[in-house]
């Protein structure tokens, strides 16, 4: 069962208008027929689909295409929260890393030892960067 959803008209004629683009040129863009696009921009009811394909086209947010009370209600996507867990992961990897090879530098004179928590906790680190992009794609 399809869901309709509103969006903005005002917001779609905007960035239509922005580009000088016609109805027809951005029907076509988007795989839409004119007048699913004059609905649009009329009445704002569109099939999550549209507004996809919208937002493709204009390239932002499809989320930015809801009326402004919708779009202030819409929580923060998991990829999103993925994505900034992953940046945190990345970091620390990068500073605790760092330190473990100059403790070894300052040791050793080289790099004895502290390859070990390198390769490994950045195995782990490539594996969960590919499971997260992947099903990310697939979500």
């Amino acid at each position: 069962m399809e869901q309709d959803m509103n969006v903005d008209p005002q917001r779609i004629r905007q960035l239509r208008e922005a580009r000088a683009w016609s109805q027809e040129h951005l029907a076509e863009i988007c795989g839409l027929s004119t007048r699913t696009i004059q609905r649009l921009e009329t009445s704002g009811a569109a099939s999550a689909e549209s507004r996809l394909a919208l937002a493709s086209a204009f390239g932002v947010e499809a989320a930015s295409l809801l009326p402004a009370a919708a779009a202030a209600a819409t929580p923060v996507a998991p990829a999103t929260a993925a994505g900034s867990r992953l940046t945190v992961h990345l970091l620390a990897y990068v500073v605790v890393c760092g330190g473990l090879v100059a403790l070894d530098l300052a040791q050793h004179g080289g790099i004895s030892w502290s390859k070990w928590p390198l390769l490994g906790w950045g195995l782990a680190l490539l594996i969960r960067t590919a499971r997260s992009r992947i099903f990310t794609r697939v979500a």
